[in-house]
């Protein structure tokens, strides 16, 4: 029951990691019905500044504000080149879903432009809350990493602050106005094009939070952030792209089944969480926690 607990506790904090990239996802979604396919890759490019900057020596709140303060500025980049110039295209016209191809053509050029700076080898980023890597406590019994712990605990604040960031906030009822109907938001004075651009920036700041907390879990490499993409989609997939805590939900239901699954079989571990995603969308497509819509075509 130990070994049992200890799965499900590591579980949940992988889960926690991608709920905040699903949330990113979640966020881009409900203000321009778009998503960032290179959400993975902006958490892997967050990872290695953040190992970067631990190495040279630099505190980790400092190395944080500078991670996030960068992943900010990929935002704004990628909402400039890869999504603005589409909705002009499609006022006269153009395809609806360009976007999927632009923003994995920009994951691909951070993903060529890391390899370049890093080489395609793996690398260990330094542990953030204790003075080694494998540093372990035991609690009733139950022994867990400490960076496991903590990395946990600031998801899921992250998680918090961002419902309330968007359920409560002015910011937030600006990004569901414009949900609902851009044209109506504007009748209401809100500036339409500098909400979406918040949206992105948001999520970029969620993958920033995501690769600083996932560098201490498992090793860095240039290609993860595919794998990532994939998994953060599946979660918003459960949670049905309805709200921060259904998204929570099904990042939690994730990361367990994706640890439980991994411990019984190393081999084919990762492989069990999505056939649990498939089977699920098999039979409810609009997640726990979304609404169903009827195909009127």
């Amino acid at each position: 029951m130990d070994a049992l607990l200890e799965i499900v506790l590591s579980g949940l904090a992988m889960g926690a990691i991608y709920t905040l990239s699903a949330q990113g996802l979640l966020v881009t979604h409900l203000a321009a019905h778009r998503m960032n396919f290179g959400q993975g890759d902006f958490l892997m490019i967050a990872a290695f500044l953040s190992m970067t900057l631990l190495l040279a020596g630099v505190p980790v709140i400092g190395a944080m504000l500078l991670v996030a303060a960068a992943l900010a500025l990929l935002g704004v980049l990628l909402e400039r080149i890869a999504i603005r110039p589409l909705d002009r295209h499609r006022r006269i016209g153009g395809d609806s879903h360009a976007w999927i191809l632009t923003t994995m053509g920009f994951a691909l050029i951070l993903q060529n432009v890391t390899t370049l700076i890093w080489g395609r080898s793996s690398h260990y980023s330094p542990p953030l809350f204790s003075a080694e890597r494998n540093s372990v406590v035991t609690i009733a019994g139950v022994s867990l990493y400490r960076e496991e712990i903590v990395v946990m605990a600031a998801a899921l604040i992250a998680v918090g602050l961002f419902y309330l960031l968007l359920m409560r906030s002015q910011t937030g009822k600006a990004i569901r106005v414009v949900a609902f109907d851009p044209d109506t938001a504007r009748l209401l004075g809100i500036n339409v094009r500098r909400t979406l651009v918040i949206a992105f920036v948001l999520a970029s700041l969620l993958a920033a939070v995501s690769g600083v907390l996932i560098g201490p879990l498992i090793t860095v490499q240039p290609a993860m952030g595919l794998v990532l993409t994939i998994k953060a989609l599946a979660v918003a997939s459960i949670g049905g792209f309805a709200n921060p805590v259904g998204v929570l939900i099904g990042g939690l239901i994730f990361g367990v089944v994706e640890g439980v699954s991994n411990y019984a079989d190393s081999a084919f571990g990762d492989l069990y969480p999505l056939l649990m995603v498939l089977a699920l969308l098999a039979v409810r497509p609009s997640g726990l926690f979304g609404q169903a819509v009827t195909d009127t075509r």
